[in-house]
């Protein structure tokens, strides 16, 4: 897959996928996927009035919606995290109303970041995988499908995700 100009695959664990690829192994995001095609008819990107939350009552709690922020020079610099389900608060901690940038994990910041530019930057849904959340938090692996919308159906001005995380060790 082509990445964006400022993909960053060398940090450690972290990798950018193409949606496309990982919905053959994952029936969750493969189910969100075709939600996101049934309601875009598959030949547009998606925009806020296609959703219903209760559409989503199975996964409410793992989900979150963001919306770019750019510079003067048209650049994603940041992003308004606009909604972030409730597992996803008390895991993070309350992040809604707040940016990226100002995330308390740099790495974590770093890594959401970068999959936000590639979504802006090439307009399809992606699927970021960390094998480590963080340098302190490497007994967790992430898995997050990010999928871009737009209100005027040409800018990304909003990213929808769904995040998955998970214990590496089998439970007991």
């Amino acid at each position: 897959m082509n990445m964006a100009a400022d993909a960053n695959p060398r940090l450690e664990g972290f990798r950018i996928e193409d949606a496309e690829d990982v919905r053959k192994h994952d029936e969750l995001i493969d189910n969100t996927l075709k939600y996101f095609e049934a309601k875009t008819q598959a030949c547009r990107m998606a925009s806020r009035s296609d959703l219903n939350p209760m559409d989503f009552k199975d996964i409410l709690p793992e989900i979150g919606l963001f919306e770019p922020v750019f510079n003067s020079d048209g650049r994603m610099v940041d992003a308004e995290i606009i909604l972030l389900g409730s597992r996803l608060d008390e895991f993070y901690g309350a992040r809604t109303g707040t940016r990226v940038n100002s995330f308390p994990h740099a790495q974590v910041a770093v890594r959401i970041l970068q999959a936000c530019r590639q979504v802006v930057e090439l307009r399809r849904p992606l699927v970021v995988k960390a094998e480590a959340l963080s340098d302190t938090k490497n007994f967790l692996k992430i898995t997050v499908l990010y999928i871009p919308m737009s209100s005027d159906g040409e800018t990304v001005d909003r990213i929808f995700l769904h995040n998955q995380i998970k214990s590496k060790f089998p439970p007991p």
